[in-house]
């Protein structure tokens, strides 16, 4: 009577898929993995942080632009200085700006929260039972027949422990390699147009502050006036320069956002979830 062997011999490709699961589950438990994809995305949470704080004071220097409507009367001439009709159309699309860095920073606040679930001891020892299952699959005969569903479950897990890593990860190169030569020049002119706004308010403001209560100062003020209408151009000038570099540059740090926190992480879950629909056929 012979007795049937419950215990395989192993071939070159069982071998190689068994040190393959070991390394596997042994790379899941490390937390360094972790370590580097939560620090991806915390450096990029500064960056939207920082975005919306910089769309917020371009907001300020715009309204406080807008409300300046300063009178010059040379020779009883009528002259309005409004900068608001130039900036108008520029802070409307600054509030949307700030709307989308507020988006941002949520959806980068969801991935930290997702990191921390992917590291959860829950889901790691889950790795490590299912890679010891789908290891007795392979050396023992009599679990042969679910092999294909331990191993698909191992597979799934695995991805569930791996995928927010990787997307960390692979979203940080794409801004690296592609997007940050972009964010770093957008950001600095749109901070040079929020100082330029800024001074130009100023000058306005301080020009026109002072009440003039005698007849020599109001003498004295038309006289200003009348020097100061020579600068109405080139202020007006400088307000539509700011305006086409707020413009330009917020439509660029909109782009870089949209890409890093809402194309790159939907497409990388979209082949997350071609990977996984394949887990489940046979």
């Amino acid at each position: 009577m012979k007795i049937k062997k419950s215990w395989l011999v192993l071939s070159t490709s069982q071998v190689v898929t068994i040190v393959a699961v070991l390394l596997s589950v042994v790379l899941a438990l490390i937390p360094a993995t972790d370590e580097v994809g939560q620090s991806h995305v915390d450096t990029a949470f500064k960056r939207a942080l920082v975005g919306y704080a910089l769309a917020r004071g371009l907001n300020g220097a715009i309204s406080v632009a807008q409300g300046t409507e300063v009178a010059i009367q040379p020779a009883g001439v009528g002259v309005n200085f409004t900068p608001g009709q130039i900036l108008d159309p520029v802070n409307d699309l600054v509030e949307r700006f700030s709307w989308i860095m507020m988006l941002a920073s949520s959806s980068l606040g969801i991935q930290k929260v997702l990191l921390s679930m992917s590291a959860w001891n829950g889901l790691l020892i889950v790795v490590a039972l299912s890679g010891l299952l789908f290891l007795l699959s392979i050396v023992w005969n009599r679990l042969s027949g679910v092999r294909w569903v331990l191993q698909r479950l191992f597979l799934f897990v695995l991805l569930l422990r791996f995928m927010m890593p990787a997307i960390s990860i692979a979203n940080d190169w794409v801004y690296r390699t592609f997007l940050e030569g972009d964010y770093l020049a957008a950001s600095a002119s749109l901070e040079q147009a929020q100082l330029a706004i800024g001074e130009i308010n100023d000058e306005v403001l301080a020009e026109h502050r002072t009440e003039t209560p005698t007849l020599l100062e109001r003498a004295r003020v038309i006289y200003d006036q009348a020097i100061a209408n020579v600068d109405i151009d080139r202020r007006l000038q400088e307000y539509r320069q700011a305006a086409e570099t707020i413009s330009e540059n917020t439509i660029r740090l909109v782009v870089v956002f949209l890409m890093q926190t809402l194309v790159f992480p939907l497409l990388f879950m979209f082949i997350v979830w071609g990977i996984i629909r394949r887990l489940t056929r046979r």
